[in-house]
């Protein structure tokens, strides 16, 4: 079956929800918010905080569209830490459903992301690559906004780093890193 390509769906047309979108199949990507992620980002906190500015915000065009995420972040840690992708509706309260894992978390953390490194000369140089692909159904047409946080939840004493090596050497074996997040409404 040869591949065909999509109709461009134009911006007015999703903004007035006309009645174009629905004679769009479904699979078709209606549209993409993406953010290129290229601060340096530490925290001690052992508290989940936001990683300032990692997120996007997408308003979806109806309620029974999905939104598939695409994450990909550059992360390293002196000891235990970890990230978590959260995810607010109309501006309602963060929360983590179906981002974090969820099984026998008694003590554990949950989290998107976890990473525990013995740091020294060897490990302090190795960051790590995260990546996640998720298909979300928030069943809204109300802002989205998905917000990337960190934290030690484990010890005050360890920090989590995004986009550098912990260790930080001005040298050529150290690294400025960028990481990633994406969001894609999908017509269903």
């Amino acid at each position: 079956m040869p591949l065909t390509r999509p109709k461009k769906v134009p911006t007015a047309n999703l903004a007035q929800g006309s009645s174009f979108l629905t004679s769009v199949p479904a699979g078709t990507t209606l549209q993409v918010v993406h953010r290129d992620y290229n601060p340096l980002f530490s925290t001690s906190s052992q508290s989940f905080v936001d990683i300032t500015n990692y997120n996007v915000t997408i308003t979806p065009s109806s309620t029974s569209n999905k939104i598939l995420i695409i994450l990909n972040t550059q992360f390293s840690i002196n000891g235990h830490g970890s990230l978590r992708l959260t995810r607010s509706i109309g501006g309602a309260t963060a929360t983590t459903t179906g981002f974090v894992g969820d099984q026998e978390v008694s003590n554990r953390t949950a989290a998107t992301f976890h990473q525990y490194t013995s740091t020294s000369f060897n490990t302090g140089y190795d960051p790590k690559s995260s990546a996640i692909t998720f298909f979300d159904s928030p069943n809204t047409t109300s802002a989205i906004v998905y917000q990337l946080q960190a934290g030690v939840p484990h010890h005050p004493t360890y920090t989590v780093v995004v986009n550098r090596p912990f260790s930080d050497g001005d040298v050529n074996w150290s690294a400025r890193l960028r990481s990633s997040l994406t969001a894609i409404e999908v017509k269903q």
